[in-house]
């Protein structure tokens, strides 16, 4: 992996053993080798975004400010991939925005923006999005995207064909020139996003985004089910109501949430659309603990 100097420099550096298995954004002690370098210490991250299933655990990135989830009016995008993406961020504490492109393509869009209305009235920061190469629209069809970008470190995440690819070229022209120099100096072939990187967007250096590959799956296995509720706005917002403590807001008397499913005349009331992601959520994360 490239580790960049305090100069700028960006050198090729390896890992000492399994426990300097580095990640982007890690901060690290390396000792340098001739043309290359080691990486001997791994400095402590304030977070790491990353998803696990049943096989293997993949690190997105760490010492992350916000996550920026991007999901495309057409093709339709997975509601429960969304969510999933969104409770790996919370359980990390890192702030999760979301971006919804192809705004151009009006039916489309203005279905996938009502399907949003329940994140945005739980808080969540979303925005209309129309990313295309640039010269097929003006800058501000990013819809103040940079200004929220501005000053911070965003790892830019979602499902291949949301138009990751295409943000990326929109804030750093020089973005393909870099990942090509990448990938020869790495042998790695042609890139075409199969790993993470980092780029820099301003030439002070404050600003940087995370390029990362296209998911079709989120593996959740790392999240406790007992913990999920508070990893979910809405189901936690009605939580604090449950007769019991350990509510699994599945089949208890008592429940605030199931009493918030059922009455359609309550001011506090949940989407039945999310009560069953969590639902199918808490049954999976159960199953792989027995």
């Amino acid at each position: 992996m490239w580790v960049e100097t305090a100069d700028g420099r960006r050198v090729i550096c390896h890992s000492r053993g399994k426990k300097t298995q580095a990640v982007v954004g890690d901060r690290v002690l390396w000792q340098a080798s001739q043309d290359e370098g080691t990486i001997e210490r791994i400095e402590e991250r304030r977070n790491l975004l990353y998803r696990q299933d049943e096989v293997r655990t993949k690190s997105f990135a760490a010492n992350l400010d916000q996550v920026l989830i991007l999901v495309a009016a057409e093709p339709d995008f997975s509601e429960s991939q969304l969510t999933r993406a969104l409770i790996a961020a919370q359980a990390q504490q890192i702030e999760p925005v979301i971006g919804l492109n192809k705004r151009d393509l009006a039916e489309p869009f203005a279905r996938a923006w009502s399907r949003l209305a329940v994140y945005r009235d739980m808080g969540y920061t979303v925005l209309p999005l129309a990313l295309k190469p640039r010269g097929d629209l003006p800058l501000d069809a990013t819809d103040g995207l940079e200004a929220l970008l501005a000053g911070k470190t965003t790892l830019v995440l979602g499902p291949s064909g949301a138009g990751k690819s295409t943000l990326i070229n929109r804030l750093i022209p020089q973005a393909q020139v870099l990942t090509n120099a990448i990938s020869t100096a790495l042998n790695s072939g042609k890139h075409t996003t199969t790993s993470t990187t980092w780029y820099w967007v301003d030439a002070a250096k404050t600003t940087a985004v995370i390029d990362s590959p296209g998911f079709q799956e989120f593996g959740l296995n790392h999240i406790d089910p007992m913990h999920l509720a508070g990893l979910m706005p809405d189901i936690k917002a009605l939580a604090s109501d449950c007769k019991f403590y350990n509510c699994s807001h599945l089949h208890e008397p008592g429940c605030g949430v199931i009493a918030a499913l059922k009455d359609a005349d309550s001011a506090e009331k949940i989407s039945p659309g999310r009560y069953k992601i969590y639902s199918e959520l808490f049954a999976e994360l159960s199953q792989k603990r027995y």
